[in-house]
């Protein structure tokens, strides 16, 4: 009898093993992939972005250039010419003009002169006292009565011409101070430039 028991519990213990409910276990859980954007989206959502964003408060709009068009250049020069001198006609005269070229063409008439005039540079304008900063000048010179006549022209403010001129008598112990003779406006934006004078 006891060796009949043995086989019957030995049965038992394996169907008991296969009848165990094995236990559950929590099954990993599986991060979902980060969305993909598409890169003619991500473009397209940048651009979209730089057009709306707000202009930066410091943003300083660009300087307004003048054109070549805007900006005239006006060139400086004298023009001398024999004038008949009806006083003493083996001594003819000379007349002066000042030619103005470029934005704005003139012949302006600066009057008859006994002798031909003598352009000064620089130097010389200096040591005859002529006004600083000038554009153009001569002297003209009458040896038979002693008597000079200086002339200069001056750029005033940038928008106008001034022609100022003088006599200097050689007996005198200071020269004569310039006058005003005429004054010629100028067109806005004008850049005048000297240019040596023509003789004729």
């Amino acid at each position: 009898m006891k060796h009949l028991c043995l086989p019957m519990f030995a049965a038992v213990l394996v169907l008991a093993g296969c009848n165990q409910t094995a236990p559950v276990t929590s099954a990993p859980t599986v991060a979902a992939p980060d969305a993909v954007v598409p890169a003619d989206t991500a473009r397209l959502d940048s651009a979209m972005a730089a057009a709306t964003a707000p202009p930066a408060d410091n943003a300083a709009a660009p300087a307004a250039i003048p054109s070549r068009k805007e900006l005239g250049i006006v060139r400086l020069s004298f023009s001398f010419k024999p004038a008949p001198n009806p006083d003493d006609p083996a001594h003819p005269k000379t007349s002066a003009y000042l030619l103005l070229q470029g934005a704005k063409a003139m012949d302006i008439d600066l009057g008859k002169f006994a002798s031909p005039p003598d352009v000064v540079d620089a130097d010389k304008a200096r040591l005859a006292g002529f006004p600083k900063g000038m554009l153009l000048g001569f002297r003209s010179y009458h040896a038979a009565t002693g008597t000079s006549s200086d002339l200069a022209v001056l750029n005033v403010d940038g928008n106008r011409l001034r022609v100022v001129q003088r006599r200097v008598e050689e007996s005198a112990s200071e020269p004569g101070a310039f006058e005003t003779s005429r004054e010629i406006p100028l067109p806005a934006n004008t850049q005048v430039v000297a240019a040596p004078p023509t003789k004729q």
